[in-house]
């Protein structure tokens, strides 16, 4: 098949783009022109790209014609201080400007990559959320014409992410062996799946005969607490770290429990491959040749 992936220089989006490649699809990924492309060095001389900020959408489907998926994973979380019309830019129009196109061109699936996390009242984690879930009212009036599919997730987690997020920065803490790593009381719970599981998720769905508009939630079935997550990845690494609970305060709407409910996804076939305990001992072979 012929897909269209964004967001193919992140974290989700280059693991889908690896996978994708090795089923044998061809590629066509969407980027910016000053993309850091280190996660695919092996990959973009396999594929065909464009810098959305030079070239418009409605081009990019006139030069490439009969597209059978859009797989949509670029996101703003707005963890650069974006303000809430960046925020807009990035989680709402440009999909919308996508999944138009897709309908104007023949595209059959549209599949977005969407969020467990609910709304907050105000701030960062309100304004990327509501940017979200805009977007799924107009995949939903799109999906008349091209079949949408809301790909739900918690918690990935998995080899080389960005080191500014709390589980990869906690990890490379303990490695590190820095000295103390401050955290909440580490009572909130989420549902953590490992990268190559979500994967097989959307591989799943790819393959899969959904209706008009679908969503799935992604992850185990159950959830963790932060603390248990962050004393096992201590104990995995054998590391002397010492971990500070309660020496930060909760987020303001922290949400206290995440867990995905995976029928629906299970009833594809689909089935987790790690546990977390595995999740990270794979993780720590993989970037750190460690375990």
């Amino acid at each position: 098949m012929k897909i269209l992936l964004t967001g193919a220089t992140g974290f989700l989006g280059s693991a889908l783009l690896k996978k994708l490649l090795g089923k044998g699809h061809e590629v066509i990924i969407l980027k910016r022109s000053f993309s850091d492309l280190r996660r695919i060095t092996n990959e973009i001389d396999l594929i065909k790209s464009y810098d959305v900020d030079k070239v418009s959408a409605e081009n990019i489907f006139l030069e490439n014609k009969k597209i059978d998926i859009i797989i949509h994973t670029a996101t703003c979380y707005g963890r650069n201080n974006e303000t809430a019309p960046q925020i807009f830019q990035s989680n709402t129009y440009f999909p919308l400007r996508l999944i138009d196109a897709a309908s104007k061109n023949g595209v059959k699936t549209f599949i977005n990559t969407g969020t467990m996390l609910p709304l907050a009242k105000t701030g960062q984690m309100h304004d990327y959320v509501l940017s979200k879930r805009q977007f799924i009212e107009w995949g939903r009036h799109y999906s008349q014409t091209v079949k949408f599919i809301n790909m739900k997730l918690d918690y990935i987690y998995g080899p080389f992410d960005d080191k500014t997020k709390l589980l990869p920065a906690l990890i490379e803490s303990c490695v590190k062996n820095i000295a103390d790593f401050n955290l909440t009381k580490g009572e909130q719970k989420r549902d953590f799946i490992y990268i190559n599981d979500v994967v097989d998720a959307y591989m799943s769905v790819i393959d899969s005969n959904t209706g008009n508009f679908e969503e799935f939630e992604i992850g185990l079935g159950h959830s963790l607490s932060l603390k248990e997550a962050a004393l096992k990845i201590k104990e995995l690494t054998g590391s002397t770290i010492r971990l500070n609970f309660g020496a930060l305060p909760y987020r303001k709407d922290e949400l206290m429990e995440a867990k995905t409910e995976i029928s629906k996804l299970l009833s594809l076939g689909w089935k987790a491959k790690y546990d977390f305990e595995n999740g990270i001992k794979n993780l720590l072979k993989a970037e750190y040749k460690r375990m």
